[in-house]
């Protein structure tokens, strides 16, 4: 059954969901870490809001999807296998193709 991180309350604009199991670690502007965890395939992480400026660091780029406002934005954050650092968890960058 698929589980669903981040922030429950209200609506978030940033869902970042697995196509595959990879390892997710969310840091805010001064560095602190505000999640870290193995999402398996279905999993979903909702980006919280008001905490300014999020990044994501993932081990498998290629296994998150991410949508914004409820509409899938990208397919995937980057190649298969791929690690990425310092994505920003942006709507407006991630809508735009550019995170």
């Amino acid at each position: 059954t698929p589980k669903i991180y981040g922030q429950t309350e209200s609506d978030v604009r940033v869902v970042i969901r697995a196509t595959s199991d990879s390892w997710i670690q969310v840091r805010d502007e001064k560095g602190n870490l505000v999640a870290t965890r193995l999402l398996k395939k279905g999993d979903s992480y909702r980006v919280p809001t008001g905490m300014g400026k999020l990044s994501l660091t993932t081990g498998d780029a290629g296994a998150l999807s991410a949508l914004v406002d409820g509409v899938l934005a990208t397919p995937s954050l980057g190649p298969s296998g791929s690690v990425r650092r310092d994505v920003a968890l942006d709507p407006d960058r991630i809508k735009a193709g550019n995170p």
